[in-house]
């Protein structure tokens, strides 16, 4: 079973359990607190990790991702790893897909055996928001939902939306600027905070800052922190009794902002969306709500 948030997210514990375990993948719920040496070691499989809370460093040689709500990871077998935490008392916790190697070539018609043109060739992508909906309808899915063929296709329509990067375009490159503005805005919480204030922590202009994150992300800041807000959101609404409290913590203005934000994201309000959890509405209606478009297709025939 998938963790209380309110009673293990929110204290930071350890947890790592089984969400779904077949022929086609195995999938843990993996929680990492801030309060003990990060994990490090050596990738034997591919993996996709989805993350749902909180922000970490992914570093492999000289190569580093800063990974939180907002993207996801590719990890290709044969990687060194090690994690970081580089915001104070702030862990992480992700969904972590291990998929068969025969999945994984079907669906990407044998391409992430050629690294540089599959996903495993870059790593760390956008998380699209319909991406995000499959990550937590796979963390709330009740027990009368959870049968071995409706979390088999839920493992194959979540890698069809990842290894087609989910219909989202990031920018090219890396910087340290950026990935200094993301450590802000998660240090900050929820906040209602300026560029100028962002900038002046990261030491460069709210002007260069502006230009380069937007050039990083395909997305400028404001956007990408309310991304952050509604993935929140999407974690604390399953268990929460005040809707326009939680509107506010979040850094909203109103309920009425917070609702048009979260309808206009994820095509339903937040109250929808809560009623769903838990019910077995959730079974067929949820992945229906994916979005405004249609599921994803994979590129296998």
């Amino acid at each position: 079973m998938p963790r209380d948030p309110e009673t293990s997210l929110k204290k930071a514990d350890d947890y790592r359990a089984t969400l779904h375990h077949s022929a086609l993948a195995h999938i843990e719920d993996a929680s990492v607190s801030a309060f003990r040496t990060p994990p490090s070691g050596y990738e034997t499989h591919h993996q996709i990790v989805l993350p749902y809370f909180g922000l970490f460093i992914y570093n492999v040689g000289s190569r580093r991702w800063v990974m939180d709500p907002n993207r996801f990871l590719f990890i290709s077998p044969g990687w060194e790893f090690f994690d970081e935490h580089p915001v104070s008392g702030l862990g992480h916790a992700a969904v972590i897909i291990n998929p068969s190697y025969a999945l994984l070539h079907e669906i990407s018609r044998g391409a992430l055996i050629r690294a540089r043109d599959s996903g495993f060739g870059r790593a760390s992508q956008p998380s699209s928001l319909r991406l995000r909906l499959l990550t937590h309808h796979m963390l709330q899915m009740p027990p009368e939902a959870r049968s071995a063929l409706h979390q088999d296709e839920w493992t194959v329509q979540a890698l069809c939306e990842a290894l087609n990067n989910g219909g989202e375009q990031g920018g090219r490159g890396a910087s340290q600027h950026v990935d200094r503005a993301k450590q802000v805005l998660h240090a900050r919480g929820c906040e209602r905070i300026t560029l100028e204030e962002i900038a002046n922590e990261v030491g460069v202009s709210p002007v260069y800052l502006t230009q380069e994150f937007t050039r990083v992300e395909g997305i400028p800041m404001y956007r990408y922190q309310l991304r952050l807000r509604l993935s929140r959101a999407l974690l604390e609404l399953p268990h929460c009794n005040d809707i326009t409290g939680l509107a506010l913590d979040l850094g909203f203005y109103s309920h009425s902002h917070f609702s048009n934000s979260f309808r206009k994201a994820f095509g339903m309000t937040p109250s929808s969306y809560r009623a769903m959890i838990g019910t077995r509405q959730i079974h067929s209606n949820f992945i229906a709500a994916l979005g405004s478009g249609p599921p994803r297709r994979c590129r296998a025939a």
